[in-house]
């Protein structure tokens, strides 16, 4: 493979230049820790999980145990150590070493605070002074969205999943016994800023407060929901290229809020109604009645998007060639998909299931030269959405092919897998496997696309000329 450091001929320094930055600059060791002294909480360790952990680990946050005072943190110390040096916590599993870097929402620690944790740990965990504690975060009421409060709320009807049974597909009309059309309540047409969607427990909540048990290790039931909004007397189905402005969105379990591109038009019309047209649910062990709240944040009254065409799916699959044996690790699968238009690459969007363990995405463009815009490893019980920064959205000529790379962990190393013995291949279970790329792109003209690289260029420019200050 030809290194993104060795670029062959004009062409190819162009799009390298374009797509390169927010590339990753080199890891800084890990060990090296705090470096003035000895590292403490108060100092070292609470600023971090102030900004990375306390927004779930808070006292009605959703993670099973706060992590907002000495006392709180003190006995998960050792714990903390070691989720954050696997990087299991917190859930962003982007590698630090490859490719871009520029997220929108980025809750991940450096390698840097990974060593000052531990050092921290190893020191035997001191308090350090009182008095250099940073002022306690102002935390919202319980059951608060992780990406602020939307301007609309829009509910399902309240659903019964059993406390034993099969996994269950289908459109939420079917799971509730009638149909599903929820106004979402707009007399005028807005632009979609954010979306973000979660399970919640009416029942529950009414009695414990929007906060989850600690005693309750298997929680969510909803796998994933898909929601699309529709004109009054209007069809739920998408065009046969999967692209269309209206809001069409697809959440699963853990998923943070995803923020669209400031200039791509989303549209939710007025009178608009609001349909779930496919539902996975399973069983947790007891029967609950659950519901899915979408909230969704428009761009101000008034607003244009550059692009008002809305964004659109590739469907970069190869899971029906899965074929993962029992009793075995680091199964790899390849799948290449030629891009026939130009695209600005939204965000990565890695979909795997109960075994899959890391999925990488390379891009080779027209002229030969190749290039790793990402990895990320997986966890299943948290499905992540990595939305690119504006500057940092790849864009990708057409003819560039996307060569998606995925790999599997089907042994008992897993603690996912829920019997390693068993043979694994495509299935809608999650105890089945997937290989997809759910990534969104925008489609682009030759002159959008042109357009699009001459500011890109012009921000690169920049961006050295600043360095060079």
């Amino acid at each position: 493979m030809k290194s993104t450091a060795r670029r062959t001929g004009d062409a190819a320094a162009r799009w390298l230049g374009v797509v390169a930055i927010g590339l990753a600059m080199p890891a800084v060791a890990g060990g090296q820790g705090a470096s003035h002294g000895q590292v403490t909480f108060v100092k070292d360790v609470a600023p971090i999980l102030q900004r990375s952990c306390q927004q779930c680990h808070s006292p009605r946050g959703l993670a099973p145990m706060p992590l907002t005072t000495y006392e709180e943190v003190r006995p998960w110390a050792r714990a903390i150590k070691r989720q954050t040096s696997l990087r299991t916590m917190p859930p962003w599993f982007i590698e630090k070493e490859v490719g871009i870097q520029d997220f929108k929402d980025d809750i991940s620690i450096s390698n840097e605070e990974i060593a000052t944790i531990g050092a921290w740990v190893d020191a035997g965990a001191p308090r350090g002074n009182p008095a250099d504690m940073p002022p306690p975060l102002v935390f919202p009421p319980a059951g608060a969205w992780s990406g602020g409060e939307p301007d609309v709320v829009v509910r399902s009807p309240v659903f019964t999943v059993r406390a034993v049974g099969a996994d269950w597909h289908g459109t939420l009309d079917e799971l509730v016994g009638r149909e599903v059309q929820v106004p979402v309540g707009l007399t005028d047409d807005r632009w979609v800023k954010s979306i973000e969607m979660r399970e919640i427990r009416p029942v529950e909540e009414a009695a414990y407060g929007k906060s989850r048990r600690a005693e309750d290790p298997f929680y969510f039931t909803v796998h994933h929901s898909s929601v699309t909004v529709v004109r009054p007397g209007g069809d739920a189905e998408l065009p046969e290229d999967k692209e269309d402005n209206l809001l069409s969105y697809l959440y699963e379990v853990g998923q943070n809020a995803m923020t669209f591109p400031s200039d791509v038009g989303v549209l939710v019309p007025a009178n608009a109604l609001m349909v779930f047209p496919n539902n996975h649910v399973h069983s947790i062990g007891r029967e609950v009645e659950a519901q899915i709240e979408v909230g969704l944040t428009f761009h101000p009254e008034g607003y244009t998007p550059k692009y008002s065409r809305g964004m659109g799916y590739l469907t970069i699959t190869g899971d029906r060639q899965l074929d993962i044996p029992g009793n075995t690790k680091d199964v790899r699968y390849d799948f290449f998909f030629t891009l026939s238009d130009n695209m600005r690459m939204i965000n990565f969007e890695p979909h795997l299931h109960s075994s899959g363990k890391r999925m990488c995405q390379e891009v080779i463009y027209p002229d030969g030269v190749r290039a790793m815009l990402n990895c990320a490893g997986y966890n299943h019980n948290w499905v992540k959405v990595y939305s690119y920064e504006d500057h940092a959205a790849p864009l990708l000529p057409k003819g560039t092919i996307l060569h998606t790379i995925a790999w599997y962990d089907n042994s008992d190393t897993n603690p996912l897998v829920a019997d390693p013995r068993n043979w694994k291949g495509l299935g809608q279970r999650s105890i089945d496997d997937m290989f997809f790329l759910l990534s969104k792109f925008l489609r682009l003209t030759d002159e959008e696309f042109r357009q699009e690289v001459a500011a890109r260029e012009r921000l690169s420019g920049q961006a050295r000329r600043s360095n060079n200050d």
